[in-house]
């Protein structure tokens, strides 16, 4: 009888120990593994720009009546007026992008206020206080609806090409004034009103985070040509007439601060 007890208690015990070995260790879990976010440049962004405007075209023509011919012709008023405009432009824009593989495509709208004008001036060979003529051209502000396409060259950074609609506010003035105010004047100010025409430009963008990034722009408008006419006052009636003919163009670099919603909101944990 003894001897069958031993024998099944060998049995239990190796049973047991089999059992035991088949269940699951408890091992020590591994850590998580972090896996750097995937930038992308699609998406909305908003931001802010700012930056120098200077002129395209200097020229401001200068023609009218016979009297003003004639003047021309006697070297007392100038046929055209050679100005510098340049100044201060800032704003904001808004834009979405899209992205295939390396290639970005997409489309912006911005708006400035702008401080670019320029005044000229000429006086006849006996001096200003015989003839004197001025001429004065401002942008006041200016508007873009561009298309983008750009290369994301590197990792972060942007190359970019663009192009579109302009609409901006300009104002082109001028005066052709004989002895002083005494004599005849022919003082013409066209008012200020928006004119439409195109932008072209390029630019490159870096992110320097998931959601910020900054660039360096270059734009090229033209919102086509303006013709003011003065009209002659005092003291004589008004028999005779000056016109002032100037295009509207110019060339803007700036910077932006751009920020892109619905970026990785951080880093990645991959866990196994």
């Amino acid at each position: 009888m003894r001897k069958y007890l031993l024998a099944g208690a060998a049995v239990a015990a190796f049973s047991f120990g089999a059992q035991a070995a088949d269940l699951p260790s408890r091992g020590v879990a591994p850590a998580p593994v972090y896996v750097a976010p995937i930038f992308t440049w699609a998406g909305f962004y908003v931001g802010l720009n700012a930056g120098y405007g200077f002129e395209g075209s200097k020229s401001v023509t200068i023609g009218g009546s016979p009297l003003i011919t004639a003047s021309q012709i006697a070297g007392t008023v100038p046929f055209s007026l050679s100005k510098k405009r340049d100044g201060f432009i800032g704003g904001a824009q808004i834009g979405y992008n899209w992205q295939a593989g390396s290639f970005v495509y997409g489309i912006e709208a911005d708006f400035q206020g702008a401080d670019i004008k320029g005044t000229s001036s000429f006086c006849s060979p006996l001096g200003c206080a015989n003839v004197q003529t001025t001429a004065t051209q401002k942008l006041e502000w200016l508007g873009t609806l561009r298309a983008r396409l750009g290369f994301a060259a590197f990792d972060r950074t942007l190359l970019y090409v663009t192009g579109g609609l302009a609409v901006g506010n300009s104002k082109l003035s001028g005066n052709i004034n004989e002895f002083a105010g005494a004599g005849r004047q022919f003082i013409a100010s066209e008012s200020s009103n928006a004119r439409a025409g195109y932008a072209i430009g390029a630019g490159a963008e870096y992110a320097f985070s998931q959601n910020w990034s900054a660039k360096l722009e270059y734009l090229y408008y033209d919102l086509g040509s303006r013709t003011a006419v003065g009209i002659q006052t005092n003291p004589v009636g008004p028999a005779e007439f000056a016109t002032y003919h100037a295009k509207t163009d110019g060339h803007i670099v700036r910077v932006g601060l751009n920020y892109r919603f619905g970026g990785p909101a951080g880093p990645i944990f991959a866990k196994y």
